[in-house]
């Protein structure tokens, strides 16, 4: 009696197990004799390895096999048992039982049933069956490994990607300005959602003396990393004043997207990058808010007890047209007004089924006592509107509120 552990190989028959209990010794040493010449005479290039063990060496064994027949008609049950017990999980072999069974105990074990009274041919046929679907399943696990460990490498590459783009956004985030109060009661604050993590939207909020602060939102084509590396350029290019030998000029804005524009399309290679963009200029003592626009959304200045009103300018998208021109505009800021400074994100965030709801949104902000106060309102307006959970392009807001004048601006005023 030959005791099998392991795996009994053969390239092109595949493997059998007999497993035969105390009582059914003598049948399983003719059952496979039996199948030894019925796979012989019918198929002898694809004749299985056929090996026998008994059922007490199931308890050490670690059955690796394509299929497994089982002898037992004292209690067919607890073989059975033992026998799937010793199996390989692996392998995953078929297992055939050769007993005269109850029904209860058929339809207890997910096992194959041959009777002891059928004629080997039977048998035969049966594990011929067995062992061509078990190549087959053997290529299909070849096939599924390889996928799977493919797909574990790609998990671990998104997931580093991912890992990367998260502190890549944290990085952008801490260089941002969230929230600013500056000078002579001059507030400002944002709201900043990427669509992808890190955004192509950039902003700045940079004091240029004691008398003026310059403003500055961009948007760069795209979404995701190509976008903000393409707006962090965006961001570096921008001057915002002209030294000369020890003093220095305050560009205006029309400048300063002028001299953005040049600086774009000078370090483009043979691909066309583009970008919109509004810059603005504060002078504190007379409250004078000076704007140009590169092609971006219209700002809208925020007046209790009026409408929002859109402050339209001229001016093409930055990176395309050298000699394009930038008119300015300008106003003067009264104590409680808002100008509100976004994305066009914003527009697509709350477009509806009557059109473009960003003016009735502003509409609903208008009259709030503070910088925050005001993008809170927006806020809600964007998270109350259908679709905000799936944005389709990054979302940025940056409001400029003028408070009430302080005593400082007032002597300077004055004086």
């Amino acid at each position: 009696m030959a005791h099998t552990r392991g795996f009994v190989s053969c390239a092109r028959g595949g493997s059998v197990v007999v497993v035969s209990a105390s009582e059914c010794l003598q049948q399983s040493l003719i059952l496979r004799a039996a199948l030894d010449d019925g796979f012989a005479v019918s198929s002898p290039q694809e004749t299985p390895a056929i090996s026998h063990m008994a059922l007490h060496a199931c308890a050490t064994a670690s059955l690796r096999c394509d299929a497994v027949i089982l002898v037992a008609d004292a209690t067919p049950s607890a073989a059975l048992d033992l026998v799937l017990a010793s199996i390989d999980p692996t392998a995953a072999p078929e297992v055939i039982l050769v007993a005269r069974l109850a029904p209860d105990v058929v339809a207890h074990h997910d096992a194959l049933v041959c009777s002891p009274d059928d004629p080997p041919a039977v048998l035969v046929g049966m594990i011929r069956g067995v062992l061509r679907c078990a190549q087959a399943r053997r290529a299909a696990t070849q096939e599924l490994a390889l996928v799977t460990r493919v797909l574990g490498n790609l998990r671990e590459e998104l997931d580093s990607r991912e890992e990367e783009i998260q502190m890549a956004a944290m990085v952008q985030r801490d260089f941002l300005p969230l929230h600013q109060d500056l000078d002579h009661g001059f507030q400002v604050a944002t709201l900043f959602r990427p669509l992808a993590g890190v955004s192509g939207d950039v902003f700045n909020i940079k004091p240029l003396d004691q008398s003026a602060v310059s403003i500055f939102i961009a948007d760069a084509v795209g979404h995701g990393v190509p976008a903000a590396l393409l707006g962090m350029a965006v961001a570096r290019s921008v001057e915002l004043t002209e030294r000369d030998g020890t003093s220095h000029r305050i560009l205006g804005p029309g400048e300063t997207l002028d001299r953005l524009n040049r600086n774009l399309i000078e370090h483009q290679r043979g691909t066309t990058r583009f970008a919109t963009a509004v810059a603005a200029l504060l002078d504190f003592s007379s409250r004078t808010l000076r704007l140009a626009s590169a092609g971006h959304p219209a700002c809208f200045l925020m007046r209790a007890g009026e409408l929002p009103r859109s402050l339209e300018m001229p001016g093409g998208l930055l990176g395309v047209f050298p000699e394009e021109e930038y008119v300015e505009a300008s106003v003067v800021l009264e104590e409680g007004d808002a100008v509100v400074f976004y994305s066009d994100g914003v527009e697509q965030a709350l477009y509806g089924a009557d059109g473009p709801g960003h003016p009735r949104a502003f509409a609903a902000a208008s009259g709030a006592s503070s910088a925050d106060e005001v993008i809170e309102r927006l806020t809600a307006e964007l998270d109350a509107h259908a679709g905000s959970l799936h944005p389709e392009d990054d979302v940025t807001l940056l409001v400029l509120f003028a408070g009430p004048r302080t005593q400082e601006s007032v002597q300077r005023r004055a004086a």
